[in-house]
């Protein structure tokens, strides 16, 4: 079967694989390095449960909240996903290389895995809204790991892309 400009299935399940290698490797980076049972979202909770932690924080972690902090990675991810997206549907249309099918099968678990970010960091920061021990150790890797795989997909497609045109 094939499935893009002569790709088998076979090499999409490689690049699945390399993507989530990707993931792994990211995940236990994160999970193996923090140590802390639960994370704040919120410096104003860092700073009432924990006193800083022996950190001097500015003025601002009294009342500061998380959710500006949302919308700039939500905006990132779609930045992110509508650039692949675009990429998918319009470029690369009138040639036949293999490598720019390759290109755009990164993009596409770029789209996969920001959508996933996406929904694991507004999942759990209305979980973290009603308790603030839920964001646990896992989650916080689970979130980062999503993430930097987004990014590290992204990067990946267009590094292709480029290497396609010589």
């Amino acid at each position: 079967m094939r499935l893009i400009l002569g790709y088998t299935a076979s090499h999409a399940w490689i690049i699945a694989t390399i993507c989530f290698g990707i993931y792994a490797a990211i995940f236990f980076a994160l999970f193996s390095v923090n140590h802390a049972p639960y994370y704040y979202f919120d410096n104003q909770d860092f700073l009432t449960y924990e006193g800083g932690g022996g950190r001097k924080l500015p003025h601002s972690a009294q009342n500061g909240t998380f959710e500006p902090m949302l919308k700039h990675y939500i905006g990132l991810a779609q930045l992110v996903i509508t650039v692949a997206a675009a990429s998918i549907a319009f470029g690369g249309t009138q040639t036949t290389k293999p490598a720019i099918a390759l290109a755009k099968l990164f993009l596409a678990f770029c789209i996969i895995y920001g959508v996933l970010f996406c929904a694991a960091i507004l999942y759990r920061y209305d979980e973290y809204n009603h308790n603030v021990e839920c964001y646990t150790r896992f989650w916080y890797a689970t979130v980062e790991g999503l993430g930097f795989t987004t990014l590290a997909c992204f990067m990946l497609g267009y590094v292709a892309w480029a290497l396609a045109w010589f």
